[in-house]
């Protein structure tokens, strides 16, 4: 009698167990990031690796953003740029500013090297995104490499659940939406590119020819109507010089 008392009540502190941990996975608040799940709680690690095809890299400025409602930053590491100035989530604005020079150490970046990893906590539940976007990465020169190629990867607690996919691209016109000072914000010159690869080759913008001002063609327009106009009386005054000779001839005779 007591063995069955023993066994059923083994079996009923299993059954408990088990509805606790259920109950527990069901009510664990869930959110994703870049489309990878990771639940309230968990952490996050975001690395982007980038590899030059032809140059030395000896500078670069880029900046990160990310939902600061949804993540908080713990920790930034650029190992591989040792003197980076880096400005994470300025006034709670989600974005990581980071700028490095040094043209007495070229890096070389002809092999994927990781440029940088981010550390966040999830804090609340929902979608949120880790996006990038370089202004200027550039070689000995200070002319912005173009050729190139940008992979991310992300974990989840230590488990990897992204390995070298392209990463995304912040809209750049959603972040001058939100800095605070759009006008001098620098958008630099870097051919930033969503299938994360440069094609060697220094995008082209033709400059756009500046639309005619409105005054001025009302001006143009009445300058020619007043030569018109002016023409027109001076044709009529010869007209009637030519006539009154015409008739003192006449007369004359």
């Amino acid at each position: 009698m007591k063995r069955i008392f023993t066994v059923s009540m083994a079996g009923v502190l299993a059954c408990i167990l088990m509805i606790t941990s259920m109950l527990c996975a069901v009510a664990a608040p869930q959110s994703t990031v870049n489309g990878v799940e990771a639940p309230v709680g968990s952490t996050v690690e975001y690395t982007i690796d980038f590899v030059s095809h032809k140059q030395d890299v000896v500078g670069i400025q880029m900046f990160y953003k990310f939902d600061p409602k949804h993540l908080e930053l713990k920790e930034t590491t650029f190992d591989i740029f040792p003197s980076a100035t880096v400005n994470p989530n300025l006034g709670g604005d989600g974005m990581i500013y980071m700028n490095y020079t040094n043209p007495s150490a070229p890096i070389d970046f002809s092999k994927a090297l990781e440029i940088g990893k981010l550390q966040f906590e999830v804090i609340a539940e929902g979608e949120s995104q880790v996006e990038y976007y370089i202004q200027y990465i550039y070689d000995y020169d200070m002319i912005n490499i173009y050729d190139y190629t940008i992979t991310y990867s992300l974990s989840v607690d230590g488990e990897a659940k992204v390995e070298n996919k392209t990463p995304l691209l912040a809209d750049i016109n959603e972040v001058l939406s939100i800095v605070e000072d759009a006008n001098s914000f620098d958008r630099g010159d870097f051919a930033n590119n969503e299938e994360g690869t440069g094609s060697g080759i220094k995008p082209t913008t033709a400059p756009k020819a500046p639309a005619a001002d409105k005054n001025d063609q009302n001006d143009k327009d009445g300058g020619n109507n007043g030569l018109l106009i002016a023409g027109i009386i001076v044709g009529i005054a010869l007209v009637a010089v030519i006539i009154l000779a015409v008739a003192k001839k006449k007369k004359a005779e």
